[in-house]
């Protein structure tokens, strides 16, 4: 299993930062927008995409949780029956173990909101902008 180095937030971060790392596993239970909290909103995406197929206009493939290719009520049942579930949280720095494929981090720092996508064995950097602080992915 792939190990996510979250030590590179000290390299921008003068301080110790909390942030959620939403894995493969975790979206599956319910997190359709890899917010890290399974809730209303992603009901509602569920329900936007509901009956719907790869090719049609309202497919949303981050709501078929079972990776079925269709959008039906076991991706509904699924998400519901999470409702309230929040992502495991890390405080910087620290490894964690991770499962193949996408990840998201997200968290908070001096009220700027930090989200940074990757595929698991990729190293994550976290760059200052002039509008707060955004991920950065390099690829090793």
């Amino acid at each position: 299993m792939p190990e996510l180095d979250l030590r590179g937030f000290l390299y921008v971060l003068p301080v110790k930062a909390t942030v959620m790392v939403v894995t493969p596993d975790f979206h599956a239970k319910g997190d359709v927008n890899w917010d890290g909290h399974i809730d209303a909103k992603d009901l509602d995406l569920i329900k936007a995409a509901f009956d719907s197929v790869p090719g049609q206009p309202n497919w949303n493939p981050n709501a078929d949780l079972d990776g079925d290719g269709k959008i039906r009520n076991a991706d509904v049942v699924m998400c519901a029956r999470n409702q309230g579930k929040t992502a495991p949280t890390y405080t910087t720095p620290s490894k964690v173990k991770v499962p193949s494929g996408k990840c998201v981090v997200v968290g908070t720092y001096r009220a700027q909101k930090l989200r940074s996508e990757f595929i698991a064995g990729t190293k994550v950097v976290f760059v200052f902008t002039a509008l707060g602080m955004f991920g950065r992915v390099i690829r090793i």
